[in-house]
């Protein structure tokens, strides 16, 4: 079953921005802003270098992408959901709620209500959902292939779902955290010390090795690797490192946030500048699919580069213009390679998703792009529908808990 989204107008006082965020009153005074598979923390002295590119990232993860289905947040509160609905990805009835974040994972949906309450849905057969007795005044959610982690306002984290890998907290994993990170077979979270905690698969050495220390703000956690950023802006990365994940030799900056694919890594420096040579612009975000990169320009264009083989990095430019129209990329791009570099989108987007294999950007009027892999309806199509998906309005103001 395929579920699109229903018409709804932004209402009266909202706010273009990316990536709204959720303010905490953290021991150190962190300030938290959560992307879909990313979760960045940015103290005090880290704001001056990049407060106006975070300016421009105010929305928390109003949208998400995850295997085969798609998530948004609308103005009003309630979630859109199209895509694959085979596990009941799509909220079932019943589940309502002031929603103010989602995260996609790979046949399951999280969302975060205004109250600190968390709903999940979707596949449940290891117990994605929260169990009895898992409560709290949660402030984040994030979302891995079969498991769940839920960030509480005291600094404690929930994890529930498949952990045959340990990707539930184990005993003696304790801390102030101030965010957290779900991979695939593995669990990351940031105290407010700056220390990183790490569980779950460590196949690949998914766990800091010893001599990984630092300050950090920030983690992504990949399919088997994982990053994290320093508040002097250096990036640490471990795991698997078969195809380069880990930042070579000469790879240096002054890093405000990262993301991590399946078998590549992301980060932004604080500059703008962000993905490989040809690739410019005054980046403010990024964000990784399996095998395809996204990346945000302050002047509100899109880049995209990686595996293009379902067209979730278009770049014939003879495309675009049907792009802009239809606001959806509605054929398939037969090109099959990788580091292929997008012509730009000019639109104004406001956020970026990746999934495994299609693309979402939230667009400064609310209304809401996708591309790539359609098998099950992420990347909508049919032109029958434009109208209704383009008329779709989402939240976009910033929501202070």
């Amino acid at each position: 079953m395929n579920v699109m989204p229903v018409d709804m107008n932004v209402p009266p006082g909202c706010s273009a921005s990316h990536n709204n965020h959720m303010l905490l009153s953290l021991k150190d005074k962190a300030i938290a802003v959560w992307l879909n598979w990313l979760v960045t923390v940015h103290r005090p002295r880290r704001i001056a270098a990049v407060q106006e590119r975070r300016r421009r990232a105010r929305a928390n993860a109003v949208i998400s992408a995850g295997y085969r289905h798609s998530l948004a947040v609308r103005a009003d509160g309630s979630v859109a959901c199209w895509g694959a609905n085979y596990s009941n990805q799509a909220p079932p009835a019943g589940v309502e709620g002031d929603f103010v974040a989602v995260a996609a994972g790979g046949e399951l949906s999280l969302a975060l209500r205004a109250d600190g309450s968390v709903a999940c849905w979707g596949d449940n057969t290891f117990d994605q959902a929260p169990p009895a007795g898992v409560e709290g005044d949660f402030v984040a959610v994030a979302a891995g292939y079969i498991h769940s982690l839920a960030l509480r306002a005291d600094g404690s984290v929930a994890c529930w779902g498949a952990n045959g890998d340990g990707k539930a907290p184990p005993a003696g994993v304790e801390g102030d955290f101030v965010a957290v990170a779900a991979g695939t077979v593995h669990s990351l979270a940031v105290r407010a010390d700056g220390s990183v905690a790490c569980w779950g698969g460590n196949n690949h050495g998914q766990a800091p090795p010893a001599g990984v220390d630092g300050d950090f703000v920030a983690v992504a956690a990949g399919t088997q690797h994982s990053l994290a950023v320093r508040a002097d802006g250096s990036v640490a990365c471990w795991g698997w490192n078969y195809h380069g994940q880990a930042p070579p030799a000469g790879v240096e900056g002054d890093f405000v946030a990262v993301a991590a694919g399946n078998q590549h890594s992301l980060a932004l420096r604080a500059d703008g500048s962000a993905p490989p040579a040809g690739v410019e612009g005054d980046f403010v975000a990024v964000a990784a699919g399996y095998y395809h990169s996204l990346a945000l320009r302050a002047d509100g264009s899109v880049a995209c580069w990686g595996w293009n083989g379902d067209g979730q990095a278009p770049t014939d430019a003879s495309r675009l213009g049907e792009l802009n129209g239809t606001r959806f990329m509605t054929e398939f791009v037969p090109v099959v390679l990788l580091l292929i570099l997008l012509v730009v989108v000019v639109v104004i987007v406001v956020a970026v998703a990746a999934g495994y294999y299609h693309s979402l950007a939230l667009r400064a009027d609310g209304s809401v792009a996708c591309w790539g892999w359609n098998g099950d309806g992420q990347a909508p199509t049919d032109a029958s529908r434009l109208g209704e998906l383009n008329g779709t309005r989402f939240m976009t103001e910033v929501r202070i808990l």
